[in-house]
């Protein structure tokens, strides 16, 4: 287990002008998802990085639960207002995800590669999911919480059965301990790039970069949409961020939501 998390080096480190210029520390939290819309309620600034050492009722998504021990994991929220259009708020979930894959990249080796729509994987097994969801703000704009919980120092033990096969961390992929005070760091400084980038849509777009990231394109895939499930072969992202699919039967599909699952022997869910 590593040192706990100071909020006051993090902020010593002036990460960014704007995600991070305010950041709190929880010991234990029911979620820090729920604890930032306490605070987006309550109109607290854009910007504001919530950090707990352990989350009691911790948040995935389609209401599954995230493992968070004490001390072994990053588990992070923030607060966004984007003045943009209804239509590119899902791209965040993507900006998120791109930040957090180059923060873990400065960690490990292998480089981590993305998943539609909300994961980073290492060795083809997840170490790390985004949850955002968006709330009016008292002020009547759009207001986003981004949820990010990163597996650090997990070791195989640490991982109940039914996830011992899909889900890794960074000590079991590199060998080595992390020091959450620098990935938190690390993750935030990337936070607040990418997400500067994304308001100025800047070249390459959120897009190309999440998708130099990723490997997906040209895998064998099933989406599962409700309760339709629909093999087919990634071919992308369009540029409102949903997944492009060829299924099987032909047709060129793009989802904008939805579970994937990459088909045996290709890359393990």
């Amino acid at each position: 287990m590593s040192s706990p998390l100071s909020a006051e080096k993090i902020k010593n480190h002036q990460i960014g002008a704007r995600i991070g210029s305010e950041v709190l520390v929880f010991d234990a939290v029911d979620s820090t998802n729920e604890l930032a819309k306490q605070h987006l309620f309550q109109d607290a600034r854009e910007g504001l990085v919530l950090l707990a050492e352990s989350q009691t009722r911790g948040r995935g998504r389609l209401g599954r639960s995230w493992m968070s021990l004490p001390g072994m994991g990053l588990y992070l929220s923030l607060i966004l207002k984007p003045k943009i259009p209804t239509r590119r708020l899902p791209q965040l979930t993507l900006m998120a995800g791109l930040a957090a894959a180059l923060a873990v990249n400065e960690f490990s080796v292998p480089d981590a590669r993305l998943k539609w729509p909300n994961d980073v994987l290492l060795n083809g097994k997840k170490c790390c999911g985004i949850l955002c969801e968006t709330h009016p703000t008292p002020t009547g704009e759009s207001g986003v919480i981004v949820g990010i919980g990163i597996n650090a120092n997990h070791s195989p033990a640490d991982f109940p059965d039914e996830l011992k096969s899909s889900a890794t961390s960074l000590k079991i992929e590199t060998g080595n301990s992390t020091d959450r005070q620098d990935l938190a760091i690390a993750l935030i400084s990337h936070l607040d790039k990418q997400y500067d980038a994304f308001l100025s849509d800047e070249e390459p777009t959120i897009i190309e970069k999440w998708l130099e990231n990723s490997d997906m394109v040209g895998k064998k895939i099933t989406v599962t949409h409700g309760n339709t499930a629909t093999p087919g072969t990634a071919l992308g992202l369009d540029s409102q961020g949903r997944l492009l699919v060829l299924s099987d039967k032909g047709e060129e599909l793009a989802f904008d939501s939805g579970e994937v699952s990459l088909q045996p022997r290709e890359w393990p869910a």
